[in-house]
């Protein structure tokens, strides 16, 4: 089995480290994806109980690595770790360097991102596009809105989609889908999509507009 290739992603400001397969993210995941080792550090699986394709650490600058509660981040999975020059490395060996790598800065993609969300228009549009250069999939849905908002419908479609691919558990992720879907005239894809958007408020208490433009689908339908 391949190793996955880890995309390191660091914010200083929300002290999280993100290490996961290049093209995922590691927001909005089902629940059974995940694989906790203690509080902070838990690793990502593509399926339940699958193959594991990263892992995350919170409160990054507090973590011990050496700790007893989370020894098994020495062992197996191991992964590839380009930006840091590993190969073959544990999450623990990926930690250490990662640490050393950053030094208390956000990765560029975090940079970028933070520039990005401070502008507007076709400025953020460029801005979220360099991001999403970066690797970061995250800038999927952020360049997906921005361009929906300036009427460019059909480019916003294909963002917004894949990202409810990416990030599927996340209620504004479909509700964004599905006002894309709509824009461009895939009525019963933007329903399903709002639909989804309403069961994942339900489920996780996100609440957004998916019902309101339900609603308003249905009346221009009538």
């Amino acid at each position: 089995m391949l190793r996955p290739r880890l995309y390191l992603n660091h914010d200083a400001d929300f002290d999280w480290l993100r290490a996961v397969e290049f093209g995922r993210v590691t927001e909005d995941q089902p629940d059974e994806l995940w694989q906790p080792v203690s509080e902070r550090f838990a690793y990502l699986t593509d399926e339940p109980d699958g193959r594991v394709v990263g892992f995350v650490v919170e409160d990054f600058p507090g973590f011990d690595e050496n700790e007893p509660e989370v020894a098994a981040i020495w062992d197996a999975p191991r992964f590839d770790a380009p930006v840091l020059g590993l190969t073959d490395a544990t999450a623990g060996e990926i930690v250490i360097a990662a640490r050393t790598h950053f030094a208390g800065h956000d990765s560029i993609n975090r940079s970028i991102f933070a520039m990005a969300a401070e502008v507007e228009g076709e400025e953020a549009v460029e801005r979220w596009r360099h991001c999403l250069e970066t690797g970061d999939g995250m800038a999927h849905f952020a360049l997906g809105y921005t361009l929906l908002e300036l009427g460019r419908s059909a480019e916003a479609y294909r963002h917004l989609r894949h990202y409810t691919e990416l990030a599927p558990m996340g209620a504004w992720n479909w509700c964004w889908y599905g006002r894309a879907a709509e824009a461009i005239g895939e009525v019963a894809e933007a329903r399903g999509a709002y639909e989804r958007a309403l069961e994942l408020e339900e489920l996780c208490g996100e609440e957004t507009d998916a019902g309101r433009r339900l609603q308003a689908l249905d009346a221009r339908r009538g």
